[in-house]
């Protein structure tokens, strides 16, 4: 009996198929560029020239129809790219332009390498804050920025970040406000008007919000107040600590006002209260969630405490911190720190952070590592900064891979890494155009601006572009290339009429996955268009879609006379010894090569 078997049409419906877009302006130097799949090449040649020099260009080969330019571009340059397939398939290409930004409206004078040790330094670019000029930005390790986010897009025209997230945007805040945004600056989250964000944003996987929110109620002024504010009612500022789903729904909450002592206070603050602003009681500035202990740890500065809540009741699990401001201490061991930034965990759940060192004698800033033993605190590692480093607010301790330590030095201008034994092994000093040091909040080491790109080709695809047939032999075959740096599931999906037909999930752990698709338990309907989807489990919006048709016709009826004859094993000889483009109908055994064996079962389904 013949076998019938199906061919997918496949429409030319390709959105976003070309990054970068058409004519795009692009405020990053660092380029992910991806193509639609030209059927039977195995090999491309992306070719990349300025526009107003073309003498000046750049040439690539690539496997795959996608590939990451990690070699930087130029600011402020009108650039055209263009690929097209390799050997036979050279007169198959696409044409598409783009524009990079310019970064003179930076106002940046001095970006300075002081230091660096190219062996020890941990590979990869930095992303941070020039919090002073109000902008995000990414620098390499010689000081070149590759990235800035357009301030212009968020609250009164600023933007403050350090965190690229797994699924390629970024968080930040501004003037009250919390973002998730892309690497476009497109908003992709926004706190309501209700809160008042400060210091910090933070998304979990669950896809939902930690914020710091500014609350205001009337107590009593503390005993150190001047007379005539004494006992008087007066504005005291204390934090919620929220947690927000993607709606901008309260999920989760902490009320300093509600669970720590208006006895616990800083006496300096109540001396210093003037009435002309809020009483700065708590002045909490981070929040961190994990998932393995189903904890909260938090930094509340002014009161020189790192707490850790039970995310499930509420409860304190513990205060850390400047005993003189608890009414019952947790620890007897007290780790001496004074107005602390950017509470964080090392892989190994020790607590991580920067001490400012504020009011200390002397007042020296520092990293410190605190692991708890026997239920105590203790000081496993620390790094003391010079005098000339030492900052009174800001910074953040951040423990790379590879065990070395990057530390921003909040108000003067300085990022440095070190490695375990304290040696430096990188310096960042910037300033801006009126040689004053750029304030720095918050830093992060990533390998590139993208930890979740990818492309995939149809293996078994072919005919002209725009109209691409695949031979169903039960199975779609996949090769997907993964340019990204996390390990991460992508969802695979065939759709019709917006109803799910097939659906799976794929594990992407390697440079390239090859993966079969079964269709044997699906039926599906002749002249019913179909969508293919491929999606990353981390970002809905990176999605790749192909359409495409179902029709009846026989595995091995090459030249779709429509039957199986001996022409068809002329056409499959003509096809090896021509080495003319593939043709899935050729290929009978599925195996990716046209050869011997499909002329044989050719004869064999013809005699039989």
């Amino acid at each position: 009996m013949k076998k019938i078997l199906l061919i997918l049409q496949i429409s030319a419906a390709f959105a976003n198929s070309f990054i970068p877009n058409n004519n795009q302006s692009i405020n990053y130097i660092q380029v992910f560029f991806k193509w639609p799949q030209i059927p039977g090449t195995n090999q491309y040649q992306l070719t990349i020239v300025e526009t107003e020099n073309p003498n000046q260009s750049l040439s690539y080969s690539s496997l795959s129809n996608s590939m990451l330019i990690e070699d930087y571009l130029n600011w402020d340059t009108n650039y055209s790219w263009e690929v097209c397939g390799v050997d036979e398939y050279s007169d198959i290409c696409f044409n598409k332009e783009f524009t990079t930004s310019s970064i003179d409206e930076l106002s940046l004078n001095q970006i300075n390498i002081l230091d660096m040790d190219s062996v020890q330094y941990y590979d990869g670019i930095n992303i941070l804050d020039f919090e002073s000029l109000g902008y995000s930005l990414a620098i390499d390790k010689y000081g070149n920025i590759i990235w800035f986010a357009d301030n212009n897009n968020f609250n009164n025209s600023k933007i403050i970040s350090g965190e690229l997230l797994d699924n390629g945007n970024f968080t930040g805040f501004s003037n009250g406000v919390g973002y998730e945004f892309t690497i476009d600056s497109d908003i992709i989250f926004e706190t309501p008007s209700d809160f008042n964000v400060h210091h910090q944003i933070s998304k979990t996987n669950q896809e939902t919000y930690f914020i710091i929110d500014a609350e205001i109620e009337y107590h009593p002024c503390p005993i150190e107040c001047d007379i005539g504010f004494s006992m008087l009612p007066i504005p005291w500022q204390g934090d919620r600590f929220i947690e927000l789903n993607s709606l901008g729904e309260i999920i989760w909450e902490w009320n300093t006002f509600n669970e720590i002592s208006l006895l616990e206070y800083n006496p300096y603050y109540a001396e210093t209260y003037n009435g002309v602003v809020e009483f700065d009681w708590t002045h909490s500035n981070s929040v961190l969630y994990d998932e393995i202990s189903e904890s909260v740890y938090i930094s509340i500065r002014n009161l020189s405490r790192v707490t850790s809540i039970d995310y499930l009741t509420g409860e304190v699990n513990w205060n850390l911190g400047e005993s003189n401001f608890m009414i019952n201490p947790d620890f007897e061991n007290e780790i001496n720190f004074s107005q602390q930034h950017s509470v964080q965990l090392t892989d190994n759940g020790n607590l991580i952070f920067f001490d400012n060192g504020r009011f200390q004698d002397p007042e020296l800033s520092r990293c410190i590592e605190v692991a708890f033993e026997n239920e105590e605190p203790i000081i496993v590692w620390e790094h003391t900064l010079p005098d000339s480093m030492f900052t009174g607010s800001r910074g953040e301790c951040d423990r790379l891979a590879n065990g070395n330590t990057l530390i921003s030095a909040g108000r003067n201008g300085n990022v440095i890494e070190v490695n375990s034994n304290n040696d430096l092994v990188w310096h960042l000093n910037v300033k801006d155009n009126n040689n004053i040091h750029i304030s720095v909040y918050r830093t992060q080491r990533v390998p590139n601006l993208y930890p979740d790109i990818f492309s995939y080709e149809i293996d078994n695809l072919n005919g002209d572009f725009g109209d691409y047939t695949i031979v169903n032999n039960g199975i779609i075959n996949l090769s997907i290339y993964n340019h990204g740096w996390i390990d991460r599931i992508l969802n695979y999906s065939i759709l019709s009429d917006n109803s799910e037909i097939i659906s799976g999930q794929i594990n992407l752990n390697d440079s390239l996955i090859n993966y079969d698709i079964s269709l044997d338990n699906y039926t599906f309907n002749n002249n019913q268009e179909y969508i293919f989807r491929l999606t990353s489990s981390n970002n809905s919006s990176n999605s790749q879609d192909i359409n495409f048709y179902f029709s009846d016709l026989e595995l091995g009826d090459v030249d779709a006379s429509g039957s199986v004859d001996i022409l068809d094993a002329v056409t499959i000889l003509e096809i090896i010894l021509n080495s003319l483009d593939y043709n899935q109908l050729a290929d009978i055994n599925n195996d990716m090569n046209i050869d011997v064996l499909d002329i044989m079962i050719i004869i064999n389904i013809i005699i039989t």
